[in-house]
């Protein structure tokens, strides 16, 4: 063994060569680093897992929510979910079904939806306008609906209309000779105290019995009274005042037509009544021509409201008109004869003297 621990080579030992020997390595594993590579591999590994995991939980919870969305309608207030409402519209369509013609058309905002009634529910869709289509203020035919029949001041019985009748231009009140069938001012419109003036255009259908035109009275007895008398053989155009109470036959004063001036039917008649208070006369005309002049006292005055069509008579309505009457005037005034003959020339429509009252002109 040479001084350094080797094996002596040649030279030594007797001279041979001696020989080092290389250096001894040792073959034990590196625990720690061995170690420490198996951790980092977990770690790498539960890294891993711990990705693939929130992945998969996210995209579940995606599709959780998705569905839920899907499947859930409209909440209300308290939470609860319900499905969406389809409300059916009046001969069309429900609410959000298709239409069957895509293509837009001009919008019409009143026919959009049936208008509601007062109580709020839907028109029926059985009413002419569902069906049709038609604005509430027209007809089926899509003319505007006639208003109302009214007359400014008075009130109309259910059984009077006014419309147009043949053979004379402008309005007339229609009447059937029923006990509906008239129009009521409600208070006075003439000052029985005072002279005055009445008159009227007027057709009758009835072939017998008195027939009020314009009359004006009491609770039981009328004031004044132009219209037809019809007793026995005597058939004739009337104007009549009841002189004082008590709704008696023996106060009334009355001028009539003459023979020449008998009441007809089927006619249109120009009648007009005049009271002249200074003079103390009744006069009656018919067509514009004097029939009859009749000396009185005076006429009662009355509470009760101008009458179209009937006359109050010991407390109860009677002679109701069956015809038509138009052009009814009444003026403050007791019209002299030429006034009255130009009223004629008119049609009874204009005495040269505004009226104080005035209906169914043209």
């Amino acid at each position: 063994m040479t001084a350094d621990g080797g094996i002596p080579g040649p030279g030594g030992f007797g001279g041979r060569p001696s020989y080092q020997l290389p250096p001894v390595t040792s073959t034990a594993p590196d625990w720690a680093a061995l170690a420490e590579a198996n951790e980092r591999e977990h770690r790498r590994r539960r890294l891993r897992l711990r990705i693939g995991a929130g992945a998969l939980g996210v995209a579940l919870i995606g599709g959780a929510v998705a569905t839920a969305v899907a499947l859930s309608g409209p909440s209300d207030n308290t939470g609860n979910t319900s499905a969406p409402a389809v409300t059916a519209q009046p001969d069309g369509p429900a609410s959000g079904a298709p239409s069957a013609d895509p293509s837009p058309g001009p919008a019409d905002p009143a026919s959009a939806s049936a208008p509601a009634s007062a109580s709020g529910s839907a028109q029926p869709s059985g009413s002419a306008s569902a069906r049709t289509g038609a604005k509430p203020t027209e007809s089926a035919t899509g003319k505007p609906n006639a208003p109302a029949p009214t007359l400014p001041g008075l009130t109309l019985g259910g059984g009077a209309a006014v419309g147009g009748t043949a053979g004379h231009t402008g309005p007339t009140l229609v009447l059937h000779g029923n006990t509906d069938g008239w129009a009521d001012s409600g208070s006075p419109v003439v000052d029985t105290s005072r002279s005055f003036t009445v008159s009227a255009v007027v057709r009758n259908n009835a072939p017998t019995g008195g027939r009020a035109v314009v009359t004006q009275g009491g609770d039981s007895y009328y004031s004044f009274y132009l219209g037809r008398d019809d007793w026995g053989a005597h058939n004739q155009w009337v104007f009549k005042v009841q002189t004082a109470a008590g709704a008696q036959d023996n106060t009334t004063y009355q001028a009539f037509s003459t023979a020449a001036g008998a009441a007809t039917t089927g006619r249109w008649t120009l009648l007009t009544g005049v009271y002249d208070a200074g003079a103390k006369k009744i006069t009656l005309y018919v067509d514009g021509v004097l029939q009859q002049t009749t000396a009185v006292q005076g006429v009662w005055q009355t509470t009760g409201g101008l009458q179209l069509g009937r006359v109050r008579y010991k407390n109860a309505w009677s002679d109701f008109w069956d015809g038509a009457i138009s052009d009814v005037q009444v003026w403050d005034q007791a019209l002299p004869a030429t006034a009255v003959a130009q009223l004629n020339g008119s049609g009874g429509t204009s005495a040269g003297t505004t009226a104080k009252r005035s209906w169914l002109l043209p």
